[in-house]
C-alpha cells in the first residue's frame, strides 16, 4: 500500500509525517481523533493501522508543540504583572 496520496478512513495520508503549514490546531485534533477512532474500531489491516498510527503520532507531536508554544506565550504575557485573567481586574 502506498502512503503518498489519498485518504484512509477519512485521514489524509499524503504527508504522513508532516502537518501542512497553515493547518489549524482544531483541524489537526479532528484528524487525530479520526486516526484513533479507526484504530480503536479494529477494522483496518496491519499496514493501514501502521499508516494511521504514524499519522496520529505526527499529529499528536504537532499539537503538543503548538500547545507548548501557546503556553509559553501566555506565561510571557502574564510574567510582566498582567493578570492571568484580564476580567479579574478592578475595572469598576
Amino acid at each position: 500500500m502506498s502512503d503518498n496520496g489519498g485518504q484512509l478512513n477519512g485521514v489524509s495520508i499524503m504527508q504522513q509525517d508532516d502537518v501542512p503549514e497553515g493547518t489549524s490546531f482544531e483541524d489537526s485534533m479532528t484528524e487525530l481523533e479520526r486516526c484513533v477512532d479507526a484504530l480503536e474500531a479494529g477494522e483496518v489491516g496491519l499496514e493501514e493501522a501502521l499508516v494511521l498510527f504514524r499519522r496520529g503520532a505526527a499529529l499528536e507531536a504537532w499539537c503538543a508543540t503548538r500547545l507548548d508554544a501557546i503556553s509559553a506565550s501566555i506565561e510571557e504575557l502574564t510574567a510582566d504583572g498582567a493578570p492571568a485573567d484580564p476580567f479579574d481586574g478592578d475595572a469598576g
